[in-house]
């Protein structure tokens, strides 16, 4: 299998092709790849953000379908400092500063903001817009260059208090240190709580269906105690009743059914219609030590 990202501008084509995947979607993996080392260059980011979600899954765990969105959960047993927008600015920027240059990128941060807004939110999400230009916007590298911002821009998105159950390490790239990356086991646990707690935030989580499917099919040994421990440790600091009762109800399959066939444009690798993947994941829940109702 290609690498699950182009690392270096002029291997774009060559990944666009090989892995079918549209020029302007390799771009911006590109992108998304420049961006990452630049978290990874500065020690007090890649040290304390540990990535999760689609991304992480794609770019290291589960290379298949692409997503925006880069998503982080900050560990705020160590990085409770960062925990504002005004150092994650300073440290993201440094970051973007020294990662740019190698590859020939315009990076800058366009906007940070706290999402809720309030100091006596528990559960907050710093939603930071990163512009970029590659090596060939010759004008819009210039445009950047004098502090104008990029049509081009990648969501950061940064969770405080997010409970963190269990992480390891992955390169991105050899020239800078390695990054925190969510196991498999805590991503397939946050997803199931996704999925839980539709219904209470008003969300559909279609994605998260298809992820959960090709991880249980593709990875038959998945630890099972682990993933529970995750879900319910997770679930318990939102609130979300956990039970194999409330998996099977109807309005949790509604909502993850909603727009599900339009990922298979998304996919490289590995796409399962909803009835067979809602099948997988029920019966893998079913397979997990949590309460029956």
């Amino acid at each position: 299998m290609s690498n699950p990202y182009p690392r270096t501008f002029q291997d774009i084509a060559a990944w666009s092709l090989g892995t079918a995947t549209p020029i302007q979607d390799a771009r911006t993996r590109f992108a998304q790849f420049v961006i990452l080392c630049g978290i990874a260059s500065e020690p007090s980011l890649r040290n304390n953000l540990v990535f999760k979600g689609g991304n992480a899954l794609d770019f290291v765990l589960q290379p298949n379908r692409s997503t925006i969105d880069l998503d982080f959960s900050l560990d705020m047993t160590t990085g409770a400092d960062l925990a504002n927008a005004e150092s994650l600015l300073a440290a993201i920027s440094t970051g973007l500063s020294r990662a740019a240059p190698i590859y020939g990128c315009g990076l800058a941060i366009h906007s940070i903001h706290q999402n809720p807004r309030g100091s006596v939110k528990t559960f907050i999400t710093f939603e930071a817009r990163l512009g970029y230009a590659l090596p060939d916007e010759r004008k819009l590298l210039i445009r950047m260059a004098n502090n104008q911002t990029s049509p081009h821009v990648m969501p950061v998105e940064i969770s405080i208090n997010e409970p963190i159950f269990d992480s390891t390490v992955f390169s991105i790239d050899e020239r800078f240190g390695e990054l925190r990356i969510s196991t498999l086991e805590d991503i397939v646990g946050e997803k199931l709580r996704a999925l839980l707690q539709q219904s209470i935030r008003n969300r559909n989580h279609r994605q998260d269906v298809l992820d959960l499917a090709v991880a249980i099919r593709t990875n038959p040994a998945l630890d099972r105690d682990h993933i529970a421990s995750a879900l319910l440790v997770k679930a318990l600091a939102r609130g979300v009743p956990v039970s194999r009762g409330a998996f099977k109800s109807e309005e949790l399959a509604r909502r993850a059914r909603l727009d599900y066939d339009a990922l298979e444009a998304t996919t490289r690798t590995l796409f399962i219609p909803f009835d067979e993947a809602l099948a997988i994941v029920l019966t893998f829940v079913d397979e997990l030590p949590i309460p029956e109702t």
